[in-house]
């Protein structure tokens, strides 16, 4: 039986083209002057929530501003899960989302899921993701339904979440721990959890934790030969 459903974002409820043709090109083009602000080398300044940010970064890099931004857009660039990265993505995100520029267009199976199960079915839907946790609720808090044009109005989807976790509070999604720290964390047994992602090694891990699991394909999506579990392309396929 399942009680609880972790779902992750980037692939699985959100188009894979979001994070990649939205999210990091609206960082990057609000990067430059955010970083001219500053005097360098950065100075600590606690009254200040950027530069409390970016004074996490190795300090050989926020001696000068080209070196600060070269570091941070090859983090981008990569892919890099670093978790101060994260943070200043979420600061900078928000502004867009706040402002309108930024709509998260969720697969509408998967808005379906989120409210079946926490409002008709009484379980509880947790996120898993890289991104933040301040990334997540903001995301989730400004959604469009994939087949809505992008001036929707937005949906606010946080009321149906009852937790979040990243690498911060949780770890590395392809280590089995962090999924059982997961279950420890909401007070479950990890069979009792079922974790949807795209990612076969985050699959992996949290069937090695001991959860259900099941590979989601989405459109755009790397493909997969061999999956560790069941693969489904639509939340409605679920019977929960």
């Amino acid at each position: 039986m399942v009680s609880d459903i972790i779902l992750d974002i980037e692939g699985t409820i959100c188009p894979i083209s979001f994070v990649k043709d939205v999210l990091f090109p609206y960082f990057l083009r609000q990067l430059p002057a955010l970083l001219d602000q500053y005097q360098y080398p950065l100075l600590e300044d606690v009254s200040d929530p950027v530069k409390t940010i970016l004074l996490k970064f190795p300090r050989d890099k926020t001696a000068a501003r080209d070196s600060l931004y070269s570091h941070i857009k090859a983090l981008v660039d990569n892919d890099v899960k670093d978790p101060v990265l994260k943070e200043l993505q979420g600061l900078v995100w928000a502004k867009g989302y706040h402002e309108g520029t930024i709509k998260a267009p969720l697969y509408e199976d998967a808005i379906q899921g989120m409210y079946t199960w926490s409002t008709r079915k009484d379980k509880k839907v947790y996120i898993y993701s890289s991104g933040s946790v301040q990334a997540q609720k903001l995301l989730l808090q400004y959604v469009r339904g994939i087949n809505e044009p992008e001036a929707a109005p937005g949906k606010d989807l946080n009321g149906l979440v009852s937790g979040y976790f990243d690498t911060t509070n949780a770890g590395p999604k392809i280590q089995p721990t962090s999924y059982s720290k997961i279950a420890e964390t909401i007070n479950t047994s990890p069979d009792e959890c079922l974790f949807l992602s795209d990612n076969p090694k985050e699959v992996a891990a949290a069937l090695e934790a001991g959860m259900q699991s099941y590979l989601v394909v989405r459109p755009g999506n790397a493909p997969v030969e061999s999956a560790p579990a069941a693969k489904i392309s639509t939340f409605a396929q679920l019977d929960l």
